[in-house]
């Protein structure tokens, strides 16, 4: 996936657009406050309890709650197709399973019906929040074959965790989304090859080995690393902190590991944060050879305010795209994959296996290449953290001094006239 348009251009055209770039970056917010930008906006439209998705989708979508758990989405009357191709998949039956109320999920479903309308594929797509028991999610399967559902997205790795144990070799094709890495997890033998069943994997990871030569890139002296987590979340552990621990090792980098419980991440966070301040300080007195690194679990990357309150000067980077934004409220920098670009990705499988293009047990696991970044620099400016000019080059989202977004989905900005 790239991170932005590779089309030939002039010299001095690439550095007047870098340059510009810069201007944004540097302006107070009084001078460009009041600017639309071109796909920028983030309205969702509630349309169940536990559910929401982007204002966009309903413009060739509609939804309807058919049940408290469970809601379709169709193609719109006014939706415009071209022919052939929306006719055959008109009469496919795609189901996302989600196992809670998450955002991470909703950007994961409304990605994925954009890529099948821009692809002009619309199949009758149900979503249901199923139980967490074993034997309710299995009927939830079992009325799925009965019903004749063509494709099931395994949403979250809980989701994907189920059905590598329970429907490995089912007779519906099953695709992850919003899943972490399969081939760490034991789902997988390798990423270049397919599972030879009914499942297709994608990835929200970025390989480890990637991930630190970013952040070696971006502080070369690199001495502490405390990871955060919640203790709960056993895929983030096994995929974003076990695998650093062991890098960490091979290259002098001291990893901490910072745990917090799901239901009182907040309070707890706001006590070990800076106890691992403390630790850190013992081998790095000046905290710039140290950063705070957030895994995917949500009920800590959502106290992303808490975090930073704690942090003293030490850069705090994630994971997870989404929690750099606009505001104080923000990490410096995040070098992973974005929900929306695995969920482009994932949908894009999904497509090919409703259309025939291939099958599902042939495909390898989808990662996400190279890794989004986002960057505050409101933030950085804020602790004085440098940042690397090569990583104002790759980043796919920038916030610049004023914390107001100059670059976003690998775009620079694009003023309109309000």
């Amino acid at each position: 996936m790239k991170l932005f348009n590779r089309t030939i251009t002039s010299q001095g055209s690439s550095f007047l657009k870098t340059f510009l770039l810069i201007g944004l970056i540097l302006s107070p917010l009084k001078l460009i406050e009041g600017i639309a930008f071109a796909g920028s906006s983030d309205r969702a439209i509630e349309v169940a309890s536990w559910l929401k998705v982007e204002a966009e989708v309903f413009e060739v979508w509609t939804s309807e709650e058919i049940s408290p758990e469970r809601v379709r989405f169709t193609k719109a009357d006014g939706a415009q197709s071209a022919g052939e191709r929306s006719d055959s998949s008109a009469n496919k039956t795609v189901l996302f399973i989600f196992p809670k109320k998450s955002s991470a999920y909703n950007t994961a479903l409304s990605t994925s019906l954009r890529v099948f309308a821009d692809r002009d594929i619309f199949p009758e797509v149900e979503v249901v929040l199923m139980e967490k028991e074993n034997n309710k999610r299995l009927e939830v399967i079992e009325a799925a074959e009965a019903e004749g559902v063509d494709l099931i997205f395994a949403t979250g790795s809980s989701s994907a965790k189920f059905a590598f144990k329970n429907y490995w070799g089912g007779r519906i094709p099953v695709v992850t989304i919003c899943a972490k890495d399969p081939v760490m997890l034991g789902q997988m033998p390798a990423y270049n090859v397919g599972s030879g069943s009914n499942m297709a994997f994608t990835s929200l990871n970025v390989p480890v080995g990637l991930q630190g030569r970013y952040l070696k890139e971006l502080n070369p002296n690199l001495r502490n690393v405390a990871v955060l987590f919640a203790n709960e979340n056993k895929s983030a552990i096994k995929t974003q902190y076990e695998p650093l621990v062991a890098w960490g090792k091979e290259n002098g980098v001291n990893v901490l590991g910072v745990g917090v419980s799901q239901k009182h991440a907040a309070d707890e966070l706001a006590e070990v944060v800076p106890s691992a301040v403390e630790k850190m300080r013992l081998t790095d007195p000046t905290l710039k050879e140290s950063i705070f690194w957030i895994t995917g679990s949500t009920s800590v990357f959502r106290e992303i305010a808490t975090v930073n309150a704690h942090s003293s000067t030490v850069p705090v980077l994630s994971v997870v795209p989404d929690v750099v934004k606009a505001g104080n409220d923000t990490a410096v920098m995040s070098i992973g994959v974005g929900f929306q670009s695995n969920a482009q990705l994932a949908a894009i499988y999904g497509v090919n296996v409703l259309t025939g293009k291939t099958r599902v047990g042939d495909l390898p696991v989808g990662l996400v290449e190279p890794p989004d970044i986002a960057i505050s620099f409101l933030k950085a400016r804020e602790i004085g953290m440098k940042v690397p000019f090569s990583f104002l080059e790759r980043a796919s989202t920038i916030y610049g001094n004023s914390g107001a977004i100059a670059r976003s989905k690998g775009k620079n900005l694009v003023a309109e006239v309000d």
